[in-house]
């Protein structure tokens, strides 16, 4: 019984330093790596982000340039289950330097069906893939939100920015 005595504060003191650095530790990474905040994203209009196919401009940061048009900055990889709405997909991957918002850009199947991109910030080599169904936004998928497949064999995939000027195109085999 004695020998517990003794080995009561030792512990108790073992138990308040780990705790200590474990909370110093947390601390100084939750000031050095603060995860960052997803904006909203949403494709029925809710969140504060104009949903999919709305023709408002997008508000863009002041030092939101575009690079110049004969500058590759995105690519159309290939799209995925033309003709089959649960697996359609279009794969962008960014193939420029630094960072690209997608923010009002516009990808258009060639026969009248548009989907108009909501806050997205692509980083050098990043991807997203653009889903014709619906579905929740996440960082790296977005759902189109149609009840239709989009895509079909010979449509010219088309991708448009902000302005109007386009920057890639697919042809879906």
């Amino acid at each position: 019984m004695r020998s517990w005595k003794r080995i009561i504060p030792f512990l108790i003191l073992n138990i308040i330093i780990s705790a200590a650095t474990t909370l110093t530790v947390l601390l100084l990474w939750d000031r050095s790596l603060r995860p960052v905040q997803p904006l909203p994203v949403s494709v029925g209009g809710t969140g504060g982000i104009p949903p999919a196919g709305n023709s408002i401009q997008p508000a863009l940061p002041g030092d939101a340039t575009l690079p110049p048009a004969d500058e590759p900055v995105i690519l159309i990889e290939t799209v995925i289950g033309a003709g089959d709405l649960q697996n359609e997909a279009v794969l962008l991957r960014r193939v420029g330097e630094g960072e690209l918002l997608l923010t009002g850009w516009k990808i258009s199947n060639g026969r009248g069906a548009e989907y108009v991109f909501p806050y997205l910030l692509l980083n050098k080599g990043g991807a997203v893939r653009l889903y014709s169904r619906a579905g929740n936004n996440t960082v790296m998928e977005l759902f189109w939100g149609s009840n239709q497949a989009v895509f079909r064999s010979g449509d010219l995939v088309s991708l448009y920015d902000w302005q109007g000027g386009l920057r890639a195109t697919y042809n879906v085999p």
